[in-house]
């Protein structure tokens, strides 16, 4: 049996070579993909080189949506609906400990597959909320109106916050808008702190949170935040970024600045004694937001492609330079 597979052999390199599975082994279960998220930070870091050491070949993806073909894991049987951390694949031998992200969850039979991608999505914005000392009536400041931008912002609204949220694309400030973030400031970058300071915030961000992953956005959080505030990294900064970091420190210094990493490999998938914060609690919670339209994720696809390397050369490069246009790419399996 043979599995085609995305594979990024340099950069903009993309191909679909087809791989043979082997038989299947304790502790692993078969599916059919059926749909497959591209992940616009991670992947495209390896397309176009943005992480320095990164190697190659490398095969990409890691929010996926299958039918279980076989399984050979306890509580998993032939017909079961799944969401998994396998890379962008017609076909896997899944075992979930040797993949990267450890997700394999049982969907309720009615939940969209097509939909379900966007769970893992919701799971990394929740690292943006998580770890972060939350009030009611707290004002956040985000910056980044990507899809975890949007996610992120609506969990603040859902806490009861008055979020803020910042985008110089005015086609994501519309996208954002329709999902429901009420405040949103469409503007350049280098016009975003003034905006924030017409708004009179006089004690400044109780939380600010990059989205982007943008190193100069990181110092734009770190000034907005008032003293005893929060600075949560939500994106992952990967291009160099030459700066004078002494005033940033300083603030960071003199306003008692909590600056909070948001990695997403912070809570393990399953529940561990003695924490209420586990993956596998959050993705059916997330996934009850999917389906009563709490998380309008369907806003998110712009595009739905095959698997065809030119299709997904041409996506790769739409989410990286056309962001206007390409929010969100599906491929159908």
């Amino acid at each position: 049996m043979l599995s085609k597979k995305v594979v990024i052999k340099d950069k903009e390199v993309v191909a679909i070579e087809e791989f043979p599975l082997g038989q299947l082994q304790p502790g692993e279960c078969r599916i059919q993909t059926a749909y497959s998220l591209i992940s616009a930070g991670t992947e495209l870091s390896r397309v176009f080189k943005l992480k320095e050491g990164a190697s190659y070949p490398a095969y990409p993806g890691y929010c996926s949506t299958g039918t279980v073909l076989e399984s050979r894991i306890e509580g998993f049987e032939a017909g079961n609906h799944v969401l998994f951390s396998g890379p962008h694949a017609s076909l896997h031998n899944f075992d979930p400990q040797k993949s990267d992200g450890s997700i394999l969850y049982k969907l309720d039979r009615n939940t969209d597959m097509k939909k379900a991608p966007y769970m893992v999505m919701g799971w990394i914005a929740l690292n943006g909320i998580l770890p972060a000392e939350v009030k009611l009536g707290d004002t956040v400041v985000l910056f980044g109106l990507g899809t975890l931008g949007i996610i992120t912002a609506l969990y603040y609204q859902m806490a009861g916050c008055r979020l803020i949220a910042l985008e110089p694309s005015e086609t994501r400030a519309r996208l954002a808008r329709q999902a429901g973030v009420r405040e949103v400031i469409c503007c350049p970058a280098d016009q975003q702190l003034s905006r924030l300071t017409e708004l009179s915030l006089t004690d400044g961000a109780d939380i600010a949170i990059d989205a982007t992953g943008i190193s100069a956005c990181i110092e734009k959080a770190i000034a907005i935040t008032g003293k005893n505030g929060q600075v949560v990294l939500l994106g992952s900064p990967r291009q160099p970024y030459q700066t004078n970091a002494s005033a940033s420190f300083y603030a960071v210094h003199s306003k008692m600045l909590k600056i909070i990493g948001a990695l997403n490999r912070r809570y393990s998938f399953e529940p561990q004694p003695g924490s209420r914060i586990s993956m596998k609690r959050y993705l059916g919670y997330l996934e009850g937001l999917i389906n009563d339209g709490s998380l309008p994720v369907e806003l998110f696809t712009s595009h739905q492609i095959k698997p065809d390397a030119d299709e997904l050369l041409q996506a790769y490069r739409g989410l990286m330079y056309d962001k206007d246009n390409y929010t969100g790419v599906i491929i159908n399996w």
